[in-house]
């Protein structure tokens, strides 16, 4: 997946940007946003009307044994657990 057009800089310029200043490549940085958007979602969801696989789905997440790898890598917990949390339990964004 290629990030998308942001503003008029070289794809080289976009590279060496995000590996400066947020200390990860263009692919990291996607990946890191759109798993925040599937938390956001979880968080904000009814486990009773939603299910993990629909938000990954929506956020094109298409192999879920490794989305759920990743997710529990980053936000220390599987995307379940975020799904059956209280809604509007505050959690600590990494």
């Amino acid at each position: 997946m290629s990030p998308p057009v942001l503003s008029a800089v070289s794809d080289r310029t976009l590279r060496s940007s995000c590996a400066e200043f947020l200390g990860m490549n263009t692919t990291q940085y996607v990946l890191l946003r759109r798993l925040k958007e599937v938390r956001r979602a979880l968080r904000e969801a009814d486990p009773d009307m939603v299910n993990v696989a629909d938000v990954a789905y929506r956020f094109g997440f298409r192999q879920l044994e490794c989305f759920a790898r990743r997710y529990r890598a980053i936000f220390g917990e599987t995307p379940s657990t975020t799904l059956q949390r209280t809604p509007g339990t505050r959690f600590a964004s990494p």
